[in-house]
């Protein structure tokens, strides 16, 4: 009698499948180039480079979707001055306490509400939570091939110890369908500068270009993002500017 039961009960309420396991590669490049003359310091250079894989699964929720993304490997390989601030073996430690770290990531059709929250703190996962939020991008619904627009942002508000003020203006347009799936380009301009106490001021001035291949439903199958961020820094009036540029690269891909 009570097999028979169970067996009713299953029937009227089947278990959902299991959603299957998302595997993706992240590749993601950081070159910083400062100028210290004025410091006289001279000029310094150096890079960071982080490769890992990490695992995706998705539940489904009343209104979106919870990812929790694992860290399955992570290898860190900094150069230059990067490497004289994080020697090789801190870089191998970094990345070997970020082995089993995760994220838990909230999205509705497609679009991150809220930030990731990290089960550790660890500055090794920054790139993860790049790769996070081109997995969700928030591409507008109902697109198709041909189309494209732009959205601006605008910055005025105040931020610890001064206020900022600027945009960030991207474009983005529906290039082709592969797989079912759309293949988008973008880019965007952004200026903003940040005018903090004693007369400091940072202005920053970036470009970048990002491909994205969307899934019909769920994260993105892969993403490319290559950006150069140029920082001239005030630290008191009269005083000559610290300029820098970074030049960073991102690239996620779903694996088999």
């Amino acid at each position: 009698m009570l097999i028979a039961l169970l067996a009713v009960m299953a029937a009227q309420n089947p278990m959902a499948a299991p959603t299957p396991t998302l595997r993706y590669r992240v590749e993601a490049r950081t070159t910083l180039d400062q100028d210290l003359t004025s410091l006289g310091k001279g000029k310094v250079t150096g890079s960071l480079t982080t490769t890992a894989i990490i695992s995706v699964t998705l539940t489904d929720s009343a209104d979106g979707q919870v990812a929790r993304i694992t860290v399955d490997s992570m290898k860190l390989e900094p150069t230059g001055a990067m490497a004289a601030q994080l020697t090789p073996a801190a870089a191998a430690i970094a990345a070997d306490s970020a082995r089993g770290a995760w994220l838990h990531a909230y999205s509705v059709r497609g679009t991150l509400r809220g930030v990731p929250q990290p089960s550790i703190q660890n500055p090794a996962l920054a790139p993860i939570m790049q790769a996070i939020s081109v997995m969700f991008p928030g591409i507008r619904s109902g697109i198709k091939v041909g189309d494209s627009w732009a959205d601006t942002t605008r910055i005025d508000g105040d931020v610890q110890g001064g206020h900022q003020l600027g945009n960030i203006i991207a474009s983005w347009s529906v290039a082709g369908v592969v797989d079912g799936g759309l293949v988008l380009g973008g880019t965007s301009v952004t200026k903003v500068t940040t005018s903090g106490q004693n007369g400091q001021s940072l202005t920053v001035t970036g470009t970048s270009r990002e491909q994205l291949s969307m899934a019909v439903r769920g994260p993105s199958r892969s993403a490319s993002i290559e950006s150069v961020r140029d920082v001239s820094t005030v630290q008191q009036p009269g005083a000559a500017p610290i300029p820098s540029r970074t030049v960073a690269s991102l690239k996620l891909t779903q694996l088999p």
